[in-house]
């Protein structure tokens, strides 16, 4: 259980600095001995028992966490937004929120000021810039939420993409669904490109010609799951099925659809990525590729705190895989005919 001091309050009950209280219990030896058994006794008289991550950033060479977020208004983040601050507040632990909104400028703007007060670490989720994270890795700890990096350069922990990307295809596929859409994410977005490839990966080893045209770039946001269904629809033949790289762009699929008289699933099927709490607003359940959100932040999270305790020099960069499940709702039927199954290779 944690004190109920914080090592500022427990240094104003002692009469001296938290800085003082730090070294008491870093560096002992460099405290007079009466100052230092006061501390000591104090400890012993009030039960106090300091975090050890907050004692050491006591010091003014760094204090606090920081969490970069791409858009804190995709359920997806605020879900990783509420954890890892969950998980800041169980050590006491200052955390720092950080919402780009996908602009570069703001995520300069935190990070000056962040790296201007000696942040001791930041988590950085998916849609942060390569340069931010670069810079950031050279003076102070970083861990990547759903995002890759050269190996070996910076800690990262990831939804296996690639195979949640290949499930969601190989479910439809074995539906008997051929004309599978794709709605895509901003380019050179690792997570959606690798979901893709398992998109592509998954109609070729059942034998199924990838058609360009049934992919759709958008931008992960709900609005951008209406243009994809609007652009679908003029296509001189429809997709059968429709993959969304997540599921802010699938709901969005699915309320334009409704709009227009279109049946989801009896015109078209529907899979998405996430399994984001959106599902109240719609009758049906979304079949989507389900994310284990608090692995992903408790294994960043736990990173981050052993490179602030341990520090990094010298150490290698851990990535951390989270496998994907398939959650099967209401929006997929099967199509009638045989299955095709994968060709032999």
């Amino acid at each position: 259980m944690m004190s109920r001091y914080t090592i500022t309050e427990f240094a104003k009950i002692c009469g001296t600095s938290p800085a003082t209280v730090s070294r008491v219990l870093n560096n002992p030896e460099l405290v007079a001995a009466p100052l230092r058994k006061h501390v000591e006794e104090k400890m012993k008289e009030l039960g106090y028992k300091p975090n050890p991550f907050a004692s050491k950033l006591s010091s003014k060479s760094s204090w606090g966490l920081a969490l970069f977020v791409f858009d804190i208004l995709n359920p997806f983040f605020a879900l990783i937004v509420r954890k890892i601050s969950h998980l800041a507040m169980e050590r006491g632990i200052p955390l720092t929120i950080c919402d780009t909104e996908n602009n570069a400028d703001k995520e300069r703007i935190y990070l000056d000021y962040l790296l201007d007060n000696k942040i001791a670490g930041v988590i950085f989720a998916e849609g942060i810039s390569l340069p931010t994270i670069e810079r950031a890795q050279h003076y102070t700890e970083t861990v990547l939420i759903d995002r890759h990096s050269q190996e070996g350069f910076v800690s990262e922990v990831s939804s296996d993409n690639y195979a949640g990307g290949r499930q969601a295809t190989e479910y439809l596929l074995q539906l008997n669904h051929q004309r599978i859409a794709f709605i895509s994410g901003p380019e050179n977005w690792p997570s959606v490109e690798d979901r893709f490839h398992g998109y592509r990966d998954a109609l070729d080893a059942y034998g199924v010609p990838f058609h360009p045209e049934l992919v759709y770039q958008g931008d992960l946001r709900y609005e951008s799951g209406i243009s994809a269904i609007e652009y679908f629809l003029t296509l001189p033949e429809w997709p059968t099925a429709i993959f969304s790289a997540n599921d802010q762009m699938a709901y969005g699929a699915m309320s334009k659809a409704r709009h227009l008289n279109i049946s989801i699933p009896e015109d078209i099927s529907l899979v998405g990525f996430d399994d984001i709490p959106f599902h109240n607003f719609f009758q049906a359940n979304l079949t989507t590729v389900k994310q284990d959100i608090p692995a992903l932040c408790e294994n960043a999270f736990a990173i981050l705190i052993g490179k602030v305790n341990n520090g990094s020099q010298g150490g290698v960069e851990k990535r951390v895989v989270v496998p994907t499940t398939l959650k099967i709702g209401d929006t997929c039927r099967k199509l009638v005919g045989s299955v095709k199954r994968p060709a032999i290779r």
